[in-house]
């Protein structure tokens, strides 16, 4: 299931599991619905923050994944992690956000089940 496929539903941020013990170091995170259920993984992470305020989730307003490019210049919004940058790869950014929930995660590479 893609996020797309989620989109129009109410779902929440079920799991996250960060993972700095792999090399590269990885995260995964679950969301669900009373319906479907998303996967994200990202590999290679560069930087990671995240604030909960439930331990076992809770709802997600939104959830959006950037490309940032390898060359060239960076959204105003995504200036604070530019020191993360090494123009080795292009970069992707997680952002995820509900009323008591705020992730950021950036990543090498990022995919979707």
């Amino acid at each position: 299931m893609s996020l797309e496929q989620l989109r129009g539903h109410f779902y929440w941020l079920t799991s996250i599991v960060l993972r700095t013990d792999l090399q590269p170091s990885e995260a995964v995170i679950e969301l669900s619905s009373e319906s479907a259920r998303a996967t994200l993984r990202l590999v290679g992470i560069v930087h990671a923050r995240t604030d909960l305020a439930d331990p076992d989730g809770g709802f997600v307003a939104e959830v959006a994944v950037r490309e940032l490019p390898q060359h060239g210049p960076w959204p105003a919004e995504a200036r604070h992690l530019l020191h993360h940058h090494d123009n080795r790869c292009v970069l992707h950014w997680l952002t995820i956000s509900g009323p008591s929930e705020e992730v950021e995660i950036l990543a090498e590479e990022f995919s979707e089940d």
